[in-house]
């Protein structure tokens, strides 16, 4: 399923909100300034009509004209000719008419008052004593522009501000969401070796609860897993006695019996205690780095460590010259590891491949630049579907050997826990068959967790 960003639906749902509730108000705004700018329109209607009426009375009975025409000095108010008019007789007969009064609303009766006709807004007004009247309107579409533009002015910020609005919304939302952002970089920094608690203090009200939630919920986990790893150690460590102390009598007893008939059924118990002797051994190292002490707070020098697991490895009369240590001039390795932690890995590097290579070839341990070591034998290629699940606990290639499946997983935890990282190929570097084991070592120390 999707992932979706709250900060961001919260900033489109509150960016469009308020466009929504801008365009309301200015729908509203221009429908109460369209009522004002007609009541304005209306009273210049109505105040021209009294003002030119007396005017036109006058001229008229001065010149006595009797057909229709324009009077001299009755020309439209406004500069720009927004209004015109027509004036009649007590017959309802225009005598005097603007040049622009259209010629269809000289005969239309009209009452007093404003009215509408074909679209066009006018006022007409009667004397009483002379029974002349006249008629203004309005000649030009001048209330709807001016409508228009008062709108316009409504509606071009909303335009050029909503982007600054949408963008401000933003940026409080990040702002406000930093607490939010601060407790999962906390809960995602937590895991099977961070169990450290949980800070509750200094947040929001709406997070607190959440906070405390987690808090006692690491608690209870680390809890937990502090009782499993305790088990485990010390299981581990009380195994190592009984399980030494019952490989030595049957090997004694092995030596007593000789050649006879149970001979091969104390070789196979053997064996089995000695593979049960390896994993405690595993189980306890792996207890030992869920505590987190490969971490060295400075670099060390790990060359000697390296020389000496190997010389521990040549020791052993089967081993012989299988394994072959080849540095190169400019070889080096400093790290910020504990040296037991690396002494741990190249055993288990070392272990693999007696394990899994050829019997009859060489191991290679190589060191041809600064902290970068690599671990190589021969052997079949292994599948890439099995390559991926290679150094995760309890898996194993498709073997027939004796193994614990624990080696490279502690490997990678040690490569983890001090910065470094385990990289494994096959076939080999340079060959065409093998398996290659490579640790970039880490040059500076890595934080606790």
């Amino acid at each position: 399923m999707a992932s979706f960003s709250i900060a961001l639906r919260l900033s489109l749902g509150l960016a469009i909100g308020t466009g929504l509730l801008w365009i309301g108000a200015a729908s509203i705004s221009a429908t109460v300034m369209r009522h004002e700018l007609n009541e304005a329109f209306d009273e210049t209607l109505q105040q021209s009509a009294y003002r030119l009426l007396p005017l036109a009375i006058h001229d008229v009975k001065e010149l006595e004209q009797d057909e229709a025409h324009q009077v001299p000095g009755l020309d439209e108010p406004g500069d720009e000719n927004y209004f015109t008019y027509f004036v009649r007789d007590r017959n309802g007969r225009t005598i005097v008419r603007g040049d622009n009064a259209p010629p269809e609303l000289v005969a239309v009766t009209l009452q007093n008052g404003f009215s509408e006709v074909d679209g066009k807004r006018l006022f007409a007004v009667t004397d009483e004593r002379s029974g002349y009247g006249i008629v203004i309107l309005e000649s030009s579409d001048h209330r709807d522009r001016a409508l228009a533009e008062s709108i316009a002015a409504l509606a071009w910020p909303l335009l050029g501000l909503l982007p600054l609005i949408a963008l401000g919304i933003w940026v409080a939302i990040r702002l406000a969401m930093r607490p939010v952002e601060r407790l999962r970089r906390e809960i995602e920094s937590r895991g099977g070796r961070n169990l450290a608690p949980l800070s509750i203090e200094g947040h929001p009200v709406e997070l607190a609860p959440i906070a405390r939630a987690v808090a006692s919920l690491i608690e209870r986990l680390k809890s937990a897993m502090d009782a499993e790893r305790s088990f485990a150690a010390s299981s581990a460590h009380e195994l190592r006695t009984p399980i030494a102390g019952a490989l030595a009598q049957t090997q004694q007893l092995a030596v007593e019996l000789g050649q006879s008939p149970g001979h091969e059924r104390l070789r196979d118990i053997e064996v089995a205690l000695k593979n049960l002797a390896q994993l405690a051994e595993k189980l306890l190292q792996l207890s030992r780095l869920d505590a987190g002490f490969a971490r060295s707070d400075t670099a060390i020098d790990l060359m000697p460590a390296l020389r000496l697991v190997v010389r521990d490895f040549e020791a052993k009369p089967k081993l012989g010259k299988r394994l072959q240590l080849v540095l190169s001039e400019t070889a080096r390795l400093e790290a910020p590891i504990n040296i037991d932690a690396f002494a741990i890995a190249v055993t288990n590097l070392i272990q693999n491949a007696l394990l899994h290579g050829a019997d009859d070839q060489p191991i290679v341990l190589s060191v041809d630049r600064p902290n970068i070591l690599s671990v190589s034998n021969d052997g079949p290629v292994v599948p890439s579907d099995v390559m991926a699940k290679i150094g995760q606990p309890f898996q194993r290639g498709s073997t027939s050997t004796s193994g614990s499946g624990l080696g490279l997983s502690i490997v990678r935890s040690i490569m983890e826990q001090t910065g470094g990282t385990m990289t494994v190929r096959s076939p080999a570097a340079g060959r065409a068959d093998g398996f290659e084991a490579t640790l970039e070592l880490s040059h500076t120390p890595r934080p606790a967790a």
